[in-house]
């Protein structure tokens, strides 16, 4: 899908003040160093996003976008279950090593965004939200290889919560930087599935 002109001044901006949060801090990073950083000014920047806030939760935001989307093109594949599986694993696994010292600057300083949002509960619900639709997603796609008294038992959300959680630990290891052996934690989450819901 083409992105308008607006998308990708938006996507611009975003890379500018994910690379200043991550080098500086969101407390060290002002709106004018990433207007003099992005060669835009201030006005054109506020046209963009209202606020620091809403650059740091559109970072975020974008994240998990990037994520969900690139695991829908995996799910929509003509492979074996178990294989698009171990994929969406691999996807999880690089994608937040690639991120970590974004991911460590924002949970390090996330609580300085939350006393500064004005809306954090319709960001809180919007997160919920986000992690549900996910749930449901990988519940739905894994559902066919899901042991039938699993599937009596739980909805196909809360079996997508299972992948999701898994994978949840997998990022804070990443964030403390002991991910070392990939092809073993998949390995990890491959199995604890298979014993656990997976046919």
């Amino acid at each position: 899908m083409t992105k308008s002109k607006e998308d990708m001044m938006r996507d611009f901006i975003l890379n500018c003040c994910e690379s200043l949060f991550t080098k500086q801090g969101y407390k060290s990073t002002s709106m004018d160093k990433i207007a003099e950083k992005c060669q835009i000014s201030k006005p054109t920047l506020y046209n963009y996003f209202p606020s620091k806030v809403s650059l740091f939760l559109g970072l975020f935001a974008r994240f998990q976008n990037e994520i969900a989307e690139k695991g829908k093109l995996i799910m929509g594949q003509k492979k074996d279950k178990y294989q698009v599986i171990e994929e969406f694993i691999d996807l999880s696994i690089e994608y937040m090593q690639e991120k970590r010292d974004f991911l460590r600057m924002m949970l390090r300083e996330h609580h300085l965004v939350v006393n500064e949002c004005e809306d954090i509960e319709e960001h809180i619900n919007a997160e919920i939200r986000k992690r549900q639709e996910t749930a449901r997603e990988l519940g739905e796609f894994m559902k066919d290889i899901v042991r039938p008294e699993i599937l009596e038992e739980f909805s196909t959300e809360m079996i997508g919560m299972a992948l999701s959680t898994l994978l949840e630990g997998a990022f804070w290891d990443s964030i403390k930087g002991e991910v070392n052996d990939h092809e073993k934690m998949k390995k990890l989450i491959m199995r604890l599935l298979k014993n656990g819901i997976l046919d």
